[in-house]
This record gives structure tokens, sequence and C-alpha cells, in this order.
């Protein structure tokens, strides 16, 4: 078992247990850096980080303070990385920098936050050509999309496409998958081989599925007790009101996980909807809210049978959501509509939509539960906007402001950049930067413990 170490930054001391930490303290994943930074939130300063794990983007904490639950955003396939945050390759994969995207069943729909897709991605260099195979047979093996094909064009997303080229070859022995379109094995390749070779591609109309970690470490003695596979890239993680369950969402893979903290197994795996992103629960446990960035729903999961009970139209591409301190609302942001949706759970469905800038992403509301933040990172800035009047003040955050976190009843918001190594720190009275905590890799989903 491999053990997880708090290294005092500039030194090799031991740090102290979580009880005598200094109150708040934030836990800031740092993506590609492969770390979790510790920060003091009274002073804003790093004290510490955790290292011995790759790629962590989701963490959150038990109710009783016992694990951080931190989930790998590394997804592996036939041995190799298919992607790690959100565009930045981790790993020697050979693939290209575009985003991966996933069908909602026949409709191809855009990956989360990348905004509208009017192509399908080349088949990446990773399906290189088998030893035994001519490339003149490999090229029209792997044949490209109609270049006149809309990847918005049908089922959910409206329509038919103008143009889906019908498939010339037979499937063959379930090596294709549901939904995707057959290709004959080649000659001089086996069966097995050939499932392998398919096995390891990301691109096509179907990508394949791979496997991720969700790590469990034991805050006490900052040890790595568990690691669990779950199928699809580890997204962003949660756990039960109760304790009894971490939650992780699977972007990839079109399910949320329910992983069992007694047992430190899978205890189901839910469907919700394409590119499920974020979690948000009910105090007492009874219902749980799962965004679906990929149709453009929020999902309600009754969690004494642990079904999809009912399935909310919200904006386009909705990715974090927060729910109202009265338990009365669930905001949705909307990465592809530039808005976010104000739920009514006693309605069930929409009952306002704020419009705030390109590309929103993280979102977090104050403790009074009067006021949202959210981010926008194509328009480079931070919204306020008070619920109740809908008026909506900015603050320019230059470059793309990613994650946001309300830190307590501090009086201060962290926001991370996706594209520069820092976190801002954030008057929300003022609503002015007052500082920057620099990092390695990109901030993502933060957790404060008082």
């Amino acid at each position: 078992m491999n053990t997880l170490k708090f290294l005092l930054l500039g030194g090799g001391a031991m740090l102290a247990p979580l009880t005598s930490l200094a109150s708040p303290t934030v836990y800031i994943p740092l993506g590609t850096a492969n770390e979790i930074l510790i920060v003091d939130a009274a002073t804003d300063k790093a004290i510490g980080k955790i290292t011995g794990f790759k790629n962590i983007h989701g963490l959150s904490l038990t109710p009783n303070g016992e694990y951080l639950v931190a989930g790998s955003n590394d997804e592996v396939i036939a041995g190799r990385s298919k992607m790690g945050g959100h565009g930045k390759m981790s790993g020697k994969t050979g693939m290209s920098k575009s985003a991966p995207s996933t069908m909602a069943g026949s409709a191809r729909v855009p990956a989360p936050g990348y905004g509208k897709t009017t192509a399908p991605a080349p088949v990446p260099s990773v399906m290189t050509k088998p030893a035994g195979v001519s490339a003149a047979d490999h090229a029209k093996h792997h044949p490209q999309p109609s270049a006149g094909m809309k990847t918005q064009g049908h089922s959910a997303m409206g329509g038919k496409p103008k143009a889906m080229a019908k498939p010339a070859m037979k499937d063959h022995g379930g090596a294709s998958k549901p939904g995707q379109p057959g290709m004959a094995k080649p000659k001089g390749m086996s069966d097995k081989e050939h499932k392998k070779h398919h096995a390891a591609s990301a691109g096509g109309l179907l990508p394949a599925v791979g496997i991720s970690t969700v790590s469990l470490i034991r805050v006490a003695d900052n040890k790595l007790e568990a690691t669990i596979k779950v199928r699809g890239m580890a997204h962003h993680t949660f756990v039960t009101p109760d304790g009894k369950y971490a939650v992780s969402a699977h972007t990839t893979a079109g399910t949320i996980s329910l992983i069992d903290l007694a047992t430190k197994k899978i205890f189901r795996n839910i469907y919700t909807g394409p590119q499920p992103n974020y979690v948000a629960f009910s105090q007492d446990g009874e219902q749980m809210y799962v965004s679906n960035a990929g149709n453009n729903t929020l999902s309600v999961i009754d969690t004494k049978n642990w079904i999809v009970s009912r399935n909310i139209i919200v904006g386009k591409g909705p990715e974090h959501i927060v729910m109202s301190p009265d338990e009365k609302f669930v905001y949705t942001n909307n990465s592809r509509g530039g808005t976010i949706s104000k739920v009514s759970l006693e309605k069930l469905k929409v009952v306002k939509t704020f419009t705030i800038g390109n590309n929103p992403h993280g979102i977090d509301i104050s403790p009074d539960g009067e006021t949202l933040y959210a981010s926008t990172k194509k328009d480079n800035k931070l919204v306020a906007v008070n619920v109740k009047t809908g008026k909506v003040r900015t603050l320019k955050l230059d470059p793309a402001p990613y994650h946001v976190k309300v830190i307590g009843n501090t009086g201060k918001i962290y926001v991370s950049s996706r594209e520069k190594p820092f976190v801002w720190v954030i008057d929300a009275k003022q609503f002015k930067v007052i500082g920057k905590i620099k990092v390695r890799g990109e901030g993502h989903q933060m957790v404060v413990v008082n």
C-alpha cells in the first residue's frame, strides 16, 4: 500500500493531522501537477501538499472528516492514457488535444466545456496500423466520416444529419459496439488483436471507455487506504450526507458510481445521462441531483431505490451545480448556454434563467443564499448574481476563471484559473481581488474544512 505524505513546503517535516491545522483549511486538487495543495484560508498561504497519485480532479470529504475522496481524471484504455484534465494530455497517448466526445443514444454531443462541435473528430493517431495490415487496408478500415455531417444533427440534438454515409463493411462477432458502424476484420489479423485494436480508440462515433480510479485518503495518519477502479473518467467526487457512499461522476461513461466506504467496493452504477458532471444532495439524503452536460438535463435520483425518478430540462450544457441553503432550489451553470438555471425543487422545473456570459463553469452560493458566484471562462470574469432581484455584478479575472469556492464564513471566494497556475482570492463583500495563491498545474474541485 502506498503512503501519501503531507510535506511541508520547502522541507521534509511531516505536517500535523487535520485536527491541528489552522481553520478553515482548503484542499485544492491540482490536476496535472499530481498533487493536492493544502491552504490556510486565514492567511491564504500554502501550508503543505499531498502527493502520490495521478491527475486528481475531483475532491470531497466525508462528513466525519475521516477520508478525502479523490478522483483521477486520467482514464486509461488498453494501457494508454486517454485524456487528462479537459484537453491537457497526461502521459504518452499520441492523441491530438481535441476534446473527446460521447454519444447519447445516436446523437453525438460535444464534450463538457468545449462549446459546439461542427464536425466529427478525426481518428487519433493512437490507432496505429497493426502488423500484417497494409496501409491502404487500414485506411479503408477507419474511414473518416462525411464532412457534411453535423454532430448535433439527430435524435435529441434536433433533426437528421445532412450526410450520413452507410457503412460499407459488415459487423463482425461483436467487435464493434452498439450504435457504432461495423468494421470488418482485416485479413491476417486475429479476432483478439482486432478487438484490442479498437479498444484503444478514443475517436470515432462511440469512443471507447476506459478505467480510472477513486482514492480514499485516510486523514488521521495521512495514508492512502484504498484505490477503487471505476469505469470512465473519474471527474468530480462527492459523499452522501450520511457518509455511507462516495459518489463519482463519469463524463465519458454516462454514469455515476457509488462506492461503499465500509467495504471500499462499488455498490452501484447509475446511468443518468450523457456526460454527468456534478452532484448535489438534500441534507436528509433522500434526493440526489446530477447535471448531465450532454443532454441538458438535471436528473433527480431517489436514493431509497437508487433510480432516476425524473429528468428536468435545464439550460444548454449544465456542468457545475449548487443547492440553495434552504434546499428549495438547485442552480445549474450552463456551459453552452451562457446562463444559470434556477430549478424549483417543489415544482421540479426551471423557474428563472440568468444570463451571465460566455462558457460558464464553476458556481457556488453565499452562506445566506442570496448571491450566486459563477465563472465565465471565455469572458474572463466572475459574476455575482442576486437571486431575488436578478442583478448581476461582474469582476474581470484574466485568464479563464474556472472552479469557484465560497470559503465558509470568511467572506472570501477562491477562483482558480484554467490557464495559469494560481488561484484568485476574492473579497466577497467588496467584490475585488485581494490576493493570489500560486499553485502548480490547475485548481479543480476545492474542499473547505472548518
